[in-house]
């Protein structure tokens, strides 16, 4: 197949899914398929495009430059979007009657324009791919908090469900949202996002390079999170938890990472003096697998909102790696459903710190259980969030939309 590729970003510059696409371009070369990328150039952090890539004559690429922004000031990052867009219709043009079998847009919040003009400019079948709801993701933490602004980007993103030919998400509670903006359920695929499981692994606690960097201690019951600590993390609910288990001498509660909420959460743990709460700074990439492997359980707390509008990528890579999660997101979500399901971890309500706390002490307490839920989380994760499954469901998705028009 030939296939097209219409990034919102580019591999200059980090974001979220940019391993994602990394991953899915390289297996789908792998398996004989031809891509062209279009891409941003925003801060030449690094290659545009990675070396392999550029070494295999069936990849070729084509950079816009675009500005970078903030990810706070809203309306000029949505604005120099937009621009992007408009800059990119010539890329866009230059691809038409080139053979493209399918096209995928990535996800972003200027989608209406960058759907839209893949429509019109290339003219081959065409997949949005959803990786965060705008403007759901943006209401739920926050930033977009004015309902008639709400009102008006709902009901121009509706342009973007219309003009794409298919739709695909990383959730069965995102599907939900999309279904409940009028898109029909055929036209939405799920395929979460994945870990890659040719290199993730659990890390024996002996070989593990982070136990020895902070020379940890196998008898402390250590409580983590890892990741970005923004509107998506609810640090309030780590507060109470602490303070619930304040008590407990042999539990210490890690937090790794950075974002906008960082300060803010480690000013309030000192004013409470919760010295049972430690910050450590963010990882290399490379270390993740040891990172999640020292803990004895994960901890995601989530802000009432989020899931059905961005999914925690990090629960595959903590299933794979031997681990428990407890996590706190909205009552009565597919997500919360999974964990009672499948018997992987503890899930409660945004609103129920106590559930939470109890949880903790529960798998502390239980060995045994702990060790089931963690053997059961492997299993699904590895049937559910592994790399070699889910780029071979964009594979097969790509092949069926093609064959609609």
């Amino acid at each position: 197949m030939k296939i097209l590729l219409y990034m919102g970003g580019g591999f200059d510059t980090y974001g979220p899914s940019r391993h994602l696409y990394h991953a899915l371009i390289e297996d789908l070369l792998a398996k004989g398929h031809t891509i062209h990328l279009i891409e941003s150039h925003s801060t030449g952090k690094d290659p545009d495009a990675p070396a392999e890539f550029i070494a295999n004559s069936r990849f070729s690429y084509q950079v816009v430059n675009s500005t970078p922004v903030e990810k706070r000031a809203f309306a000029k990052r949505y604005l120099t979007g937009v621009k992007y867009c408009f800059d990119c219709i010539p890329a866009l043009k230059a691809q038409r009657n080139q053979g493209f079998d399918v096209m995928m847009v990535q996800s972003c919040p200027w989608a209406p324009f960058a759907v839209s003009f893949a429509k019109r400019y290339v003219g081959v079948p065409t997949i949005w791919n959803i990786q965060d709801m705008f403007p759901g993701a943006s209401i739920a933490n926050g930033v977009m908090d004015k309902k008639w602004m709400q009102r008006i980007f709902y009901a121009f993103h509706k342009i973007a469900y219309k003009k794409a030919d298919h739709i695909s998400v990383i959730s069965d509670d995102m599907k939900q949202k999309v279904i409940e903006q009028g898109v029909a359920s055929e036209k939405i695929t799920v395929i979460p996002d994945w870990y890659d499981d040719k290199s993730v692994r659990e890390i024996p606690w002996e070989e593990n390079l982070f136990v020895k960097k902070y020379n940890m201690k196998k008898d402390v019951f250590y409580v983590q999170y890892a990741g970005t600590m923004g509107f998506n993390f609810d640090y309030r609910m780590v507060l109470k938890v602490a303070e619930i288990l304040k008590d407990e001498k042999n539990i210490v509660f890690q937090m790794i990472g950075f974002g906008s909420q960082k300060d803010l959460f480690e000013n309030a743990a000192k004013e409470r003096g919760l010295d049972k709460i430690v910050f450590l700074p963010l990882e290399p990439q490379e270390m993740v697998p040891h990172v999640y492997s020292a803990c004895s359980v994960c901890l995601i707390p989530l802000p009432k909102g989020v899931i059905g509008n961005s999914v925690p990528s990090k629960a595959g890579l903590l299933m794979a790696c031997h681990r428990v999660i407890v996590t706190s997101a909205d009552e009565g979500s597919e997500y919360n459903k999974m964990f009672e399901r499948e018997q992987i971890g503890i899930a409660c309500s945004t609103d129920d710190p106590e559930g939470i706390a109890g949880g903790i002490l529960k798998l502390r307490d239980n060995p045994d259980l702990r060790k089931v839920y963690a053997d059961n989380a492997q299993r699904y994760g590895k049937a559910v969030y592994t790399r070699t499954v889910n780029t071979g469901l964009y594979e097969k998705l790509y092949h069926y939309v093609s064959t609609m028009h």
